[in-house]
């Protein structure tokens, strides 16, 4: 085993002994610890804590020529409850069969590790970062609402790099996109009556279902959209409630929406095609009346494939580890879409598979650690060279 791999898997050791799962994160710890790591090596850090959470926290360490390119490896800190049922302590990383057990080890904690090791084998060999800056930028609260990176980008550390890589578990591939989320909750309205004479009320129920199929037209509709890298966008309603009593037609019915969204797509545009439909059906039908109330909004994250980042990517990839890069989409949220806003040209690439993330006995396996620390320490190479 190489030496970049054997500090990484040192470091992931330790910060998996971090209980940093969210909630309540209490990151600042492991915020502290990853300073004085990459301190005492040189890295200029700042432990950025968030104001009303004096325990949660993001570590910014940047080293290098600050008037060159700059280079964003990014990583979040916090991460899900471990449940009951594991083999091990999930606070105690185990290595067996070639994969590290442990509460964060793909998720992603084992891309953190990857990109610290990587950094810290350059200032260790003497790197000169003669053309640029690499900006380390390990964030709190990813797995619940993106306060850390949402602080790092409005705070006067805040770097708009040239380039930027997310290390969430991405399986060995590059993964441009992620799809936004919109989520609403939809109120239909009715008058209450007694159920024995429902000619003197609205039921807001049977209204209901006629918001349903609206939504299921709607949903049909959607898959005619393309895009590059995306599958097409996606409409379910997901929860529904309302009733006061069996014997009381109901005057409220309350349904839940999820919109998932291409890149272009907005909470304002998605919730438009909603009022469309439903519109169509107020028209057509009396007594019918909604609201409509959006409250979680995740824009989509995307780069071109042939876009600079991406190109770079693909031809450090495939000479230093030798194999075909793969150019795909990554399944779930992550901070991608914080950082293209902010103007930062973004990808994902870790350790680790999707399909271990947030499970019980999470592991990540030793070559993925190797080649993934390999690939960034690389990557860095190649653009601040």
């Amino acid at each position: 085993m190489d030496g970049k791999t054997e500090r990484a898997l040192e470091l992931l050791k330790d910060l998996i002994a971090f209980d940093t799962s969210n909630l309540p994160g209490n990151e600042k710890s492991c915020a502290c610890y990853l300073e004085t790591v990459l301190g005492q090596d040189g890295f200029e850090t700042v432990v950025q804590v968030l104001p009303e959470y004096p325990e949660r926290a993001n570590l910014i360490a940047s080293i290098g020529n600050k008037e060159g390119t700059h280079l964003i490896y990014n990583g979040h800190l916090d991460v899900v409850p471990a449940g009951e049922g594991w083999h091990s302590d999930p606070f105690q990383a185990v290595i067996q069969d070639g994969k590290l057990y442990g509460r964060g080890a793909c998720d992603m904690k084992g891309g953190v590790a990857a990109m610290a090791a990587a950094a810290l084998a350059l200032k260790e060999e003497g790197f000169p970062f003669h053309g640029g800056q690499l900006v380390l930028v390990f964030v709190c609260d990813e797995e619940l609402h993106d306060m850390g990176i949402k602080h790092y980008i409005a705070s006067p550390k805040f770097v708009k790099a040239d380039y930027g890589v997310i290390s969430e578990p991405s399986g060995g591939k590059f993964c441009l996109a992620h799809r936004g989320v919109a989520r609403y909750e939809i109120s239909v309205l009715g008058v209450s009556c007694h159920a024995g004479a429902p000619e003197n009320g609205i039921n807001a129920m049977t209204n209901a279902g006629y918001v349903l199929l609206a939504l299921e037209r709607l949903s049909q509709s959607l898959a005619s959209r393309t895009h590059e890298i995306l599958p097409p966008p996606t409409l379910a309603p997901t929860v529904i409630n309302g009733g006061l009593k069996d014997n009381i037609v109901p005057d409220l019915i309350r349904i839940q929406v999820d919109r998932r969204m291409l890149p272009g797509e907005t909470i304002e545009s998605c919730q438009k095609e909603i009022e469309e439909v439903l519109d169509q059906v107020k028209r057509k039908r009396a007594g019918f009346d909604y609201s409509i109330r959006p409250y979680v909004c995740l824009n989509a994250g995307y780069v071109a494939r042939d876009s600079e980042i991406v190109k770079i990517c693909n031809k450090v990839y495939e000479r230093s580890l030798g194999k075909e890069a793969v150019n795909t989409f990554f399944s779930g949220g992550n901070d991608q879409n914080f950082l293209v806003d902010a103007g930062v040209p973004t990808l994902v690439f870790g350790p680790g598979k999707m399909e271990q993330a947030h499970t019980v006995d999470e592991y990540v396996e030793i070559e993925e650690i190797r080649e993934s620390t390999e690939f960034f320490y690389q990557l860095a190479k190649e653009i601040l060279q």
